[in-house]
């Protein structure tokens, strides 16, 4: 049994525009995916290596149970930090868990 401990919430990329006219990301909540209890837990050991040898940087992963919709082009937002999605993984194809390796963003 996992220890899903951390609320999260899944952001989505808003393009808007500033007063003069050029373009600015904004990081809206996804209706619905908002509120999810998961786990995060950093990697160790053989895991650790293995993402640096991708060059990836992966940093920590989180692991909920399945939500539909989720992709790489999101981040999700845990207490105060931002984390951007490198690869999200539904666990053996099965739609009862996503597991979801990030990195956080400065």
């Amino acid at each position: 049994m996992r220890d899903y401990r951390y609320k999260i919430d899944f952001l989505e990329r808003v393009k808007n525009y500033d007063e003069y006219g050029e373009p600015v990301d904004d990081w809206v909540p996804v209706e619905g995916k908002t509120g999810i209890w998961a786990s995060m837990d950093p990697l160790l050991g053989n895991e650790y290596f293995t993402a640096l040898t991708a060059n990836t940087k992966v940093e920590v992963k989180f692991n909920m149970r399945y939500v539909h919709g989720i992709t790489n082009e999101m981040r999700i937002k845990q207490g105060n930090d931002l984390y951007e999605i490198l690869s999200s993984v539904n666990v053996k194809g099965l739609n009862r868990e996503l597991l979801c390796y990030c990195r956080l963003v400065k």
